[in-house]
């Protein structure tokens, strides 16, 4: 198989992400690039130079559509165009990935077969009430341990001796209770509070802390931004939205933390264009 380089790797995604996005537009659906994504959008004008992927999120009523969409086989998409969901071997998250299914990927610290992906994640409400909001919150990132669990590659030198060992137990846990079940019933969790009837929203399996909690109508307006060569939608109040997450955002992490997937990308045999 042919190894993909970083840049060609990024023109597969950002082709992935066209394809979304025309999916969207279509069915006038808002969706924002999300977190480190958008942080590279406006700090880079594209990807943050040491990052690997992409992630977008829609409220959970349009995300739910587009799911819809892309499950869907007679709607026209690329033909290379798959889904990665909670029916998929060895994929117990609560949110997709849509990659092109040419590509083979290897990522350190996790299993699983997939191409070159786009992450795309629910935002969901929470309760009005802002002790129960933040107890929800807190539940919510306690089953995200358990699904990382599921997906983690046990044989990867990465992790130290205490977190494998949280890790295997949380796993087991998984096994006996069946992993797929358990995915589903985190997804079911999260999605228990309408957005329209919730003044803030959240996504826990991304970030658990709960000053992450959003105001809905603060991120609700979204903007086209130039991307790399493209471009695409995120949400007009950046400076909110990024502050909430990374505080003084336009400030270089140190080298140390500048973390990524840690991909290796090769075309499938017989499939490179």
């Amino acid at each position: 198989m042919k190894k993909i380089g970083i840049e060609e790797s990024r023109e597969i995604q950002m082709s992935v992400l066209d394809e979304i996005a025309r999916l969207c537009k279509e069915n006038n659906l808002k969706y924002s690039l999300a977190y480190g994504t958008m942080l590279g959008c406006v700090r880079h004008k594209g990807y943050i130079p040491w990052d690997d992927d992409i992630d977008i999120w829609l409220f959970r009523e349009d995300y739910n559509k587009l799911v819809k969409l892309l499950r869907d086989p007679k709607v026209a998409k690329k033909e290379w165009l798959g889904v990665i969901d909670d029916t998929s071997k060895d994929f117990h998250c609560p949110f997709i990935k849509v990659h092109d299914n040419r590509t083979a990927v290897k990522m350190e610290r996790h299993v699983g077969e997939m191409g070159l992906w786009v992450d795309i994640f629910p935002m969901d409400g929470v309760p009005n009430i802002k002790f129960l909001a933040k107890a929800y919150v807190y539940f919510l990132s306690f089953l995200r341990i358990f699904s990382l669990a599921m997906s983690t590659d046990f044989k990867s030198k990465d992790y130290d001796h205490w977190t494998l060992f949280y890790k295997r137990f949380f796993y087991a846990f998984t096994v006996v209770v069946g992993k797929k079940r358990f995915c589903r019933f985190v997804d079911w969790a999260a999605s228990r509070f309408s957005v329209a009837k919730s003044k803030c929203v959240a996504n826990p399996f991304f970030d658990a802390k709960t000053d992450r909690i959003l105001d809905k109508e603060k991120i609700s307006e979204m903007v086209p931004y130039p991307f790399e060569n493209r471009e695409y939608l995120g949400v007009k109040n950046y400076d909110y939205y990024l502050s909430m997450f990374y505080r003084n955002y336009m400030q270089l992490p140190p080298e140390d933390k500048r973390y990524n997937h840690g991909l290796d990308v090769w075309w499938k045999e017989g499939m490179e264009p």
